[in-house]
């Protein structure tokens, strides 16, 4: 009976712990992000533009969470489009939610569980113009759409990235993160299927976009910092020996 009364407790101890672990979060985000598509040439050095973004998090466990994030960044490129030069700079929207596995068990506050390294991933939406110019676009040879104008642009992406997150206090801590996005979308460098041309003998265009099928990626490196505004309850005396 004495051995029962043990293990009972032992479980209630267990499950009252894990109750603990629900947790949220609030966190600033900070870094710089670059471009991939269409240019076939891009400046690396006068490419990078500033992104700043504010996130929450609701964490389920020590191992898994869900965030929402809003991102505000400076989208630029400057290079080559088919040996002719092209550039663009605009300013994107970014809005997302993402899942974030932690691969040790990791806990704000905790001395036990205090570093851990993550993946995330999700689905978002990003917000930017697109600035038609038929002259620019025939100046480089790309295809120019006769019914294409300056337009507010929302477009699916699929975030997904890596880093690594450490406690600085116990409600704070700070993270490297490095995020990738794959755009449904082909405007963000202001050439829409450029390669697309018009048969002159039948009068048929032939595209190459397609939702799924093209090649605008965005690039971010940046860092966050991060507070834990809800613990979960009062903590329970066994909670790191448990955990």
């Amino acid at each position: 009976m004495k051995r029962l009364f043990l293990v009972v407790l032992g479980l209630i101890l267990i499950q009252f712990a894990q109750a603990q672990q629900q947790t949220a979060d609030i966190g600033l985000w900070g870094g710089l992000g670059t471009y991939s598509g269409d240019m076939t040439y891009v400046k690396t050095s006068s490419s990078l533009g500033p992104a700043a973004g504010i996130f929450l998090r609701y964490n389920f466990n020590p191992r898994y969470s869900i965030r929402g994030t809003v991102m505000l960044e400076r989208m630029k490129a400057e290079g080559e489009y088919e040996s002719s030069a092209w550039a663009f700079s605009k300013t994107v929207t970014d809005v997302s939610a993402m899942f974030e596995f932690n691969f040790f068990k990791y806990i704000i506050g905790s001395s036990k569980h205090s570093i851990t390294t993550y993946l995330i991933g999700g689905l978002g939406v990003s917000m930017y113009p697109y600035q038609f110019d038929a002259d620019s676009l025939n100046a480089v040879g790309a295809y120019v759409d006769p019914a294409a104008d300056d337009k507010n642009v929302a477009a699916l992406n699929i975030p997904f990235g890596f880093g690594v997150k450490f406690n600085i206090g116990e409600r704070w801590s700070v993270g490297l993160e490095s995020q990738f996005r794959k755009y449904f979308d082909d405007r963000m460098d202001n050439l829409d299927d450029p390669k697309a041309f018009v048969d002159p003998t039948t009068n048929v265009l032939t595209e190459y976009r397609s939702t799924l099928h093209n090649n605008d990626w965005t690039y971010h490196l940046g860092v966050h910092v991060c507070y834990r505004f809800y613990q979960g309850g009062k903590k329970c005396p066994a909670y790191d020996n448990i955990n």
